[in-house]
C-alpha cells in the first residue's frame, strides 16, 4: 500500500511566515503613525483661517474711526468741512471709553476697537466663548499706514492696517491683513 502523503505546513514555515508577517507589519507601522499625527495639521489650519477671516470681516464692517459720523451726513474725521471731528491720535487707538466703564465687543464701532481682542479667550461677537478655539492665541493690531508701506511710522490718516494673527495650537501663526480707508 501507498503511503498517504500529508498536505500542510510544518512548524518550522508556520514560525518563519510569523515572522514576516511581524516584520512587515512593524514597517507598515513605521509609515503610518507619524501620518495619523499630521493629520489633525490641515484640519487646525482651516479652524485658523476660518477665524481668522471671519474675524478680518467683521472688523472691516465697521466703521473707519471713532469720530466717523454712522449716520447722515456722514462726516469722515480728519475732514475739513464744519463739525467733522479730527481723528483718533495713533497712541489713543484702541477700546474706547464710554462713561462707566469701558465698551464691550457687541458695542465695538469702528475698526481699532478690535485691538483688545489680542491675548484674551477667543469669543463671537457676542462675547460668548468659542470652546473649538480655546488652543488657539490671537493678536490683533491696528495703525496708520497712508501708503501703504510696512517701514514707515503714522505717515496720515487715509488708511488703517488692521492685522491679525492667530496662532495654532501647533504654534503655526497664520497671518491676514486688510486696510480700511477713510471714507
Amino acid at each position: 500500500m501507498r503511503a498517504l502523503k500529508v498536505k500542510g505546513f510544518t512548524l518550522i514555515e508556520l514560525i518563519i511566515g510569523i515572522v514576516m508577517f511581524a516584520i512587515a507589519l512593524s514597517i507598515i507601522t513605521a509609515l503610518i503613525a507619524p501620518q495619523a499625527k499630521r493629520s489633525a495639521e490641515p484640519i487646525i489650519a482651516l479652524r485658523a483661517s476660518e477665524f481668522g477671516q471671519s474675524l478680518m470681516n467683521e472688523i472691516q464692517s465697521k466703521s473707519f474711526d471713532e469720530h466717523s459720523d454712522r449716520s447722515a451726513p456722514f462726516r469722515r474725521c480728519g475732514e475739513t468741512t464744519l463739525g467733522a471731528e479730527p481723528c483718533t491720535a495713533e497712541s489713543d487707538l484702541g477700546v474706547d471709553n464710554l462713561g462707566a466703564g469701558l465698551e464691550t465687543r457687541t458695542s465695538y464701532n469702528d475698526v481699532d476697537d478690535y485691538i483688545a481682542l489680542s491675548n484674551q479667550p477667543i469669543t463671537n461677537s457676542l462675547g460668548e466663548v468659542l470652546s473649538q478655539y480655546s488652543d488657539f492665541n490671537l493678536v490683533v493690531t491696528v495703525e496708520y499706514d497712508s501708503d501703504f508701506n510696512e517701514l514707515t511710522i503714522n505717515d496720515g490718516t487715509t488708511f488703517k492696517r488692521i492685522t491679525i494673527e492667530v496662532t495654532s495650537p501647533l504654534g503655526e501663526v497664520y497671518g491676514f491683513s486688510a486696510y480700511k480707508g477713510n471714507y
